[in-house]
């Protein structure tokens, strides 16, 4: 964060005594608001420097852009029923604000807990300025960062309001009620993101089971947005939403809305709890961002050994892998110590930094709406197997193997100087992904198959040859992965960054797993093979003709070809890895 000149320090006569803002319990407004500009600014630039988050930008516009005409013309018809002396609607306008506070909230603890609750450079700041100061900063920074997402929504339903009821008065309460919801949703949320983060930090315990925690909260928040379970959330939480003081945020909403009969009594304590939660939630703040900041992180430095360590631990100059329990059980699978230290390595840099398991993922949105149709209906579908299996070589892949140079980072020139071998290298990658992943691949195949009424002769199969699909997915995505390393990252969040593979890669090995699972469900499996064909059939360009048994054949061809494929892309990825060195 650049200096301003309000971080220099004082001069003259003035210099040996402490400046106001270095007094009293609140932060300087000037100073905070001064931290927030830079951290906003800096914010934006690296939104416009990464293609994926502007893509993704663009696409949540595109969905929302959807969505606000629909909001807008429901609103409108509640305005105009609320003007006609019907207030029923009105309960609806209520429980959808209380829910945009708990939304809200819910965002300022992740903000606090993550990234957004950081400083950068600390030292450096935290010298500069009193802690206050910055924590100040990114309270405002956060309140201000969350402002599009609560304004334009909230803005266009109480214009819709305004709309239907032919007055502008409803914009009034919906401001008003906007405005004291994300303060005081901000105002308590971010301090109680921080004191978690600093509680995190100070506990052995907790910090070790942070990966799993996060991937725990980030496994439900996808589930309920995607799953369609958010409506049964606000559900069951309504008896909170309905109820004072939440309740008393619709009142000021609508209480300039003619016929919602909304509580002006309602409305004032609103106002005022709002006014309140302000200053005492950015005293907590402080506090919190002192209980975080200041902490001594615990970490386990007997077990595991730091991602720095790869080199180290491949050319066996450390413990084999940097962690002794997880090499004694590699070690009964590798003969060699080197391939047992980079699979080590690669799994402890997985756990520790969890991001970068983000982009194998994604393909889990499309899976929730089938598991939760077998979960409603009590059956699962025919394909469920397949896309178990298909995606747990996707995953294998993309894990680690298919950018096994590029996720090196800082370590690559020492474990290329290492005594570990290319083959060693590619060993420990493929090891690293097929150990944890083939066997639950195999077991989610084989016990969707056994679900969708197939026998257990065919589950049975369905599982082994999961493994064989994994197994042979790792190899060539180390190939696809050593022939087109990706070095840059992507920032994942304020200040984490992962490593995606390169486009190339990733293109060439999703084309290639769907065409080896698909290939496998053709030839092996006559309910999938229809189903193929009915799709291809009907769309082949050319006035070009396919019968079930050309598919079949052409299924073969493609089978034999990835088979062979598998051996070709071992000895190039061997090769590549051991003739690779930096421009």
């Amino acid at each position: 964060m650049s200096q301003t000149n309000e971080s220099r320090p004082e001069r003259g006569p003035a210099a040996g005594r402490a400046s106001p803002s270095r007094r009293g319990r609140f932060p300087s407004p000037s100073v905070s608001a001064t931290v927030a500009r830079v951290e906003l600014r800096r914010m934006f630039r690296r939104v416009r420097a990464q293609d994926v988050w502007l893509a993704l930008v663009a696409v949540g516009a595109l969905a929302v852009l959807a969505v606000l005409p629909i909001a807008f013309d429901a609103a409108s018809a509640w305005g105009a029923t609320l003007a006609s002396g019907d207030a029923a609607p009105a309960a609806t306008v209520s429980l959808l604000v209380a829910s945009g506070w708990v939304f809200v909230l819910a965002m300022g603890v992740v903000a606090g807990v993550g990234s957004y609750g950081e400083i950068d450079e600390p030292a450096g700041m935290l010298t500069i300025r009193p802690p206050k100061d910055i924590a100040g900063g990114l309270l405002l920074m956060n309140a201000v960062g969350y402002v599009p997402y609560v304004v334009v929504p909230f803005g266009v339903g109480f214009a819709g309001l305004a709309a239907g009821a032919g007055t502008p008065s409803p914009l009034v309460g919906g401001l008003l009620a906007t405005a004291a919801l994300l303060a005081s949703a901000m105002a308590i949320g971010y301090p109680a993101g921080l004191a978690l983060k600093g509680a995190v930090r100070r506990s052995k315990w907790l910090s070790r089971l942070k990966p799993v925690l996060g991937a725990v909260v980030g496994v439900a928040y996808f589930w309920v947005m995607f799953a369609g379970h958010l409506p049964a959330v606000i559900d069951a939480l309504s008896p909170v939403l309905r109820g004072p003081p939440l309740a008393w945020l619709g009142d000021l909403a609508l209480v300039t809305t003619p016929g919602a009969g909304a509580s002006p009594v309602g409305a004032a304590a609103a106002v005022g709890l709002a006014v309140a939660a302000v200053p005492i939630g950015t005293l907590a703040t402080v506090r919190a961002a002192e209980f975080a900041w200041f902490a001594d992180e615990q970490r386990d430095t007997g077990d595991e050994a730091e991602p720095g360590e790869a080199s180290a631990a491949a050319s066996g100059a450390v413990t084999p892998t940097g962690s002794t329990r997880l090499g004694d059980a590699l070690g009964l699978v590798c003969r060699r110590q080197g391939t047992a230290g980079v699979a080590a390595t690669t799994l402890v840099r997985a756990y520790r930094a969890p991001l970068q398991l983000l982009f194998a993922a994604v393909p889990l949105l499309f899976a929730l709406p089938m598991v939760e149709g077998a979960l409603a209906s009590g059956t699962v579908p025919s394909y469920a197997p397949w896309f178990a299996m298909l995606y747990g070589a996707w995953a294998a892949g993309v894990a680690a193997p298919l950018n096994l140079l590029g996720n090196q980072g800082a370590t690559l020139p020492g474990l290329l100087t290492s005594r570990a071998s290319g083959r060693e290298v590619v060993h420990g990658h493929v090891l690293a992904v097929v150990a944890p992943v083939a066997p639950v691949a195999a077991l989610l195949s084989g016990a969707a198959a056994r679900a969708s009424g197939r026998s257990t002769g065919e589950a049975v199969g369905f599982a082994a040859l999961a493994l064989v699909v994994v197994a042979g997915g790792a190899v060539v995505a180390a190939a696809l992965g050593a022939r087109f390393p990706r070095f840059d990252g992507i920032d994942v969040t304020a200040d984490r960054t992962a490593t995606p593979p390169s486009k190339a890669a990733f293109a060439l090995y999703s084309i290639l797993a769907t065409l080896g699972v698909s290939a496998a469900g053709v030839l092996t499996d006559e309910l999938y093979r229809v189903v193929i064909h009915s799709l291809l059939a009907p769309r082949l360009p050319f006035g070009l003709t396919l019968s079930v048994t050309g598919l079949e054949r052409v299924a073969l061809g493609v089978a034999v070809v990835l088979v062979a494929a598998v051996p070709a892309a071992y000895v190039l990825a061997v090769r590549r890895v051991s003739e690779y060195r930096l421009a």
